[in-house]
């Protein structure tokens, strides 16, 4: 399963290598890093992808994250010796830094923060390929005694938090909850064989299609077609024929939300018609439902929230009035990665001083590995000894409109 993600990984790693050489870009000194932490803010990163293909996850999560931010901010910040001290996002816009979709260029940004802007942590990267070239970079820092807390709220891709001890993610792994998904789909239809289409130039949906046919199999559901395609596809037929040449019962995507929303197009109007199509958590976004319109309707995903979550309701309230649009997955996420930061400083000890930034760093990621919150979804998140924060899956889908809870008929 990793063969696959590590594979595409390594050809990144090759790349990065190429730009830090062509740019000049170079690990500096333990004492270069030992930089000030000015005493009056709590000086953090974000590296979030906030354009291109994957802005609709990064976007949704760095909004939440500095959602959680004002709240703290607003009541005067974290306590710091007796006093109050706000935390603030250095680097870029107020979303701070776009981590983009090449690794290479994540890790420069990444320097960036660390070496010249000379940041607490870093919350962020949203994709699993940027998590994996960063958390490994982090092991270099590590080295020259000069780790941090680098925090995703959206990787799932499997065995990312293995990587480094400084890396940490509350992202909905939708491996953890896959044979809940597949049990209940294949129980309440009475599926005997399954299609699934997949795109081969992100290392993460071939993982995912590779777990969904073990899934599958292991309730003797067999995949008769498995369709193909790339990142920058924009037309679908091809692979909506191989399709439904087999009168598949279930049709699973991994994909990308707009490669998802142009197959779910395409299908319908090639009359595809499985009992049911399964989505992944790139389609838990509002544009798969306001740009698929009905060819999206009834497709199912597992999700880590629905609208009965403890606080759901309040939360959508204060992010449609601070950001003008709705919530999804990835911006519930990137709340709780705001939380767990908030209660992390809270308990760390740091003294937020020039001197004492390097073991400050050192004092946050040890409260990383005891930090529990409550979480607006209704159940307590913390991390795991791989610094995963495994959650119960929900199945969603689409009705009338919005994301609603799955009940089987």
């Amino acid at each position: 399963m990793k063969s696959i993600f590590n594979n595409y990984i390594n050809r990144a790693r090759s790349k990065m290598l190429r730009f830090t050489v062509a740019t000049g870009v170079v690990l500096l000194s333990t004492s270069t890093l030992m930089a000030f932490q000015d005493e009056g803010t709590i000086r953090i990163g974000m590296l979030e992808t906030i354009t291109g293909g994957a802005a609709p996850y990064g976007l949704a999560g760095a909004r939440g994250t500095l959602l959680a931010i004002e709240e703290v901010n607003a009541t005067g910040g974290i306590e710091i010796d007796g006093k109050k001290v706000k935390i603030v996002v250095v680097g870029g816009g107020e979303l701070g830094s776009d981590g983009g979709l090449d690794p290479a260029l994540a890790i420069a940004g990444l320097k960036k923060l660390v070496l010249d802007d000379h940041v607490l942590m870093v919350k962020g990267p949203t994709t699993s390929t940027n998590s994996e070239a960063i958390f490994n970079y982090l092991n270099e820092l590590s080295n020259q005694g000069s780790g941090l807390v680098v925090h995703s709220s959206s990787a799932g891709a499997p065995g990312l938090g293995e990587i480094s001890k400084w890396g940490f993610r509350n992202s909905f792994a939708e491996s953890y909850a896959l044979s809940f998904l597949v049990e209940n789909m294949v129980k309440h239809t009475g599926a005997k064989t399954a299609a699934i289409y997949h795109l081969t130039d992100n290392p993460y949906f071939p993982v995912m299609a590779e777990l969904m046919t073990k899934e599958l199999a292991k309730l003797g559901v067999e995949v008769k077609a498995i369709a193909t395609g790339l990142s920058k596809d924009a037309e679908f037929s091809r692979q909506v024929k191989e399709i439904k040449s087999v009168d598949p019962d279930i049709v699973y995507l991994a994909a990308d939300n707009l490669r998802g929303i142009g197959f779910m197009k395409e299908a319908f109007r090639r009359r595809l018609q499985p009992t049911v199509f399964i989505g992944g958590i790139s389609q838990l976004v509002p544009d798969t439902i306001n740009s698929g319109g009905e060819a999206t309707a009834g497709m199912v995903m597992i999700s880590s929230y629905n609208d009965k979550g403890v606080g759901i309701n309040a939360y959508r309230e204060k992010f449609k009035a601070r950001w003008d649009v709705d919530i999804n997955l990835f911006s519930v996420n990137g709340y709780e990665a705001g939380q767990l930061l908030i209660k992390a400083l809270q308990s760390s000890g740091i003294e937020n001083t020039k001197e004492s930034l390097a073991s400050d760093r050192g004092k946050l990621r040890d409260a990383y590995e005891s930090v529990k919150i409550d979480s607006i979804s209704g159940y307590s998140v913390e991390f795991n000894d791989v610094h995963d924060t495994p959650k119960s899956g929900v199945i969603l889908t689409i009705k009338d409109g919005a994301f609603q809870a799955w009940e089987a008929n």
